[in-house]
């Protein structure tokens, strides 16, 4: 089971593709003043992290020790000495993920209980909310929406990219390895994602790109079968303007293959995925995927290869570390897994990347840590790397996802897989 796959099919991790603003917030303090959970010597740190023993008897996954992974990455930055002279001081909650009740209780203990400085793990798309607008703490991990971010009271940072600047980079990409030439392109997305759908076309117009359709699939995103039929409407469509090529826009990178597959469909155009989530959601799903479906399929995204991850010396140093605090409980290797190994190297992955981030900020924050230092410090994070990123990340006015790297990839009949082909700077 890939990183995405076990994000979207377990419904624990949301890594979203959506489109980033530079938020209005004022902050809460002052310049002068230090934020919430913040003294001369310490600062607060909330850490959600998914209650699996809450659902086992839906969910059977093993993402590693949430608690151990980031009291060790903690505990190594406190015994340099912490960051700017402060320890950190991290505050666990642990969140059912099934609904929004469990998050919503986390959100209010971290915040109104604790009275954290930030807060770092696992987001639902839902819980950034309660974090961001209704209190004015910053969060690391999770991407907000446009009217999202133009409401927020507080920072919040991501490194996974995002829309925004996922589709500026990887459609130039796909234009210049002659993926759109001589084709007729069409562009579906779901209503939940016109926006995204709005941004691939700007830049399609920008490349020339000869898109000769357009559609959107107004089916409740929870109701598969509506999904399905209103998709077979769409193909036959496309298929009438002789279509060769379908660019399928956010939830649609999933539902568009899966509806063609559930259809038997012989129209198979060309799928162009903006986002690899979704693809690789519907690669790795139990019920299965069709060959003929993907055949030829591209993606891109942020999520680096497993080996790029996993082979980073940064990030290898920070797995041992968390391994030698548990001796007996080997961290699985995701380079060499298979379907059925336990994916216990979530939790030091997410602690290892989310700590280095947030030292990285706070550090360039200076001695007086608030909403507004934190943010005026991300913003000069201009040419940063991360452990197992991949690349070298922006944090500068606009780009709360990091403008990161792009990983591009392909359907590869003989691996049975979407394979890593490329990497967009």
């Amino acid at each position: 089971m890939s990183r995405a796959t076990f994000v979207i099919a377990a419904s624990l991790f949301a890594v979203s593709g959506l489109q980033l603003v530079e938020s209005g917030w004022a902050g809460a303090a002052a310049n002068g003043e230090l934020g919430p959970g913040v003294t001369s010597h310490t600062v607060k740190v909330g850490i959600t992290y998914p209650n699996l023993a809450a659902i086992r008897n839906i969910v059977n996954v093993n993402p590693g020790n949430y608690q151990v992974a980031y009291n060790t990455v903690i505990d190594q930055l406190n015994a340099q000495g912490g960051i700017n002279g402060r320890k950190i001081v991290p505050v666990f909650a642990p969140v059912n993920p099934l609904g929004t009740a469990g998050a919503a209780t986390a959100c209010s203990q971290l915040t109104e209980d604790d009275h954290v400085f930030a807060v770092v793990g696992f987001f639902q798309a839902a819980d950034t909310n309660c974090y961001v607008n209704t209190h004015d703490t910053p969060i690391i991990g999770a991407s907000l929406t446009a009217q999202q971010a133009a409401s927020a009271k507080a920072p919040w940072y991501n490194y996974f990219i995002s829309d925004s600047d996922l589709i500026p980079k990887e459609m130039p990409y796909f234009k210049q390895q002659g993926v759109f030439t001589g084709q007729k392109v069409a562009v579906t997305a779901e209503t939940v994602d016109k926006s995204e759908m709005n941004l691939v076309l700007s830049e399609l117009k920008k490349l020339k790109v000869d898109v000769v359709q357009t559609a959107v699939n107004t089916a409740p995103a929870t109701d598969t079968a509506a999904l399905t039929t209103e998709d077979g409407i769409i193909a036959d469509r496309f298929k009438a303007a002789g279509v060769t090529e379908v660019v399928p826009v956010g939830n649609a990178g999933n539902d568009w293959p899966r509806s063609e597959q559930n259809d038997q469909s012989t129209y198979l155009p060309r799928l162009v995925v903006p986002n690899y989530t979704y693809l690789d959601a519907y690669v790795t799903n139990a019920a299965g995927h069709s060959s003929a479906v993907l055949k030829g399929a591209i993606t891109a995204g942020g999520i680096p290869p497993v080996k790029v991850t996993w082979d980073d010396p940064t990030m290898k140093r920070c797995i041992a570390k968390i391994q030698a605090k548990e001796p007996n409980a080997p961290i699985n290797d995701p380079v060499t897994a298979t379907s059925s190994t336990p994916v216990n190297w979530t939790a030091p992955e997410l602690a290892c990347s989310q700590m280095a981030l947030f030292e990285d900020i706070s550090k360039a924050a200076g001695k007086i840590l608030n909403n507004q230092t934190f943010q005026r410090g991300a913003q000069t994070l201009t040419h940063v790397t991360l452990p197992g990123g991949g690349g070298i990340f922006d944090f500068s006015a606009g780009h709360n996802d990091g403008n990161g790297p792009v990983f591009v990839s392909t359907w590869s009949q003989s691996a049975d897989n979407l394979v890593p082909k490329a990497t967009i700077g």
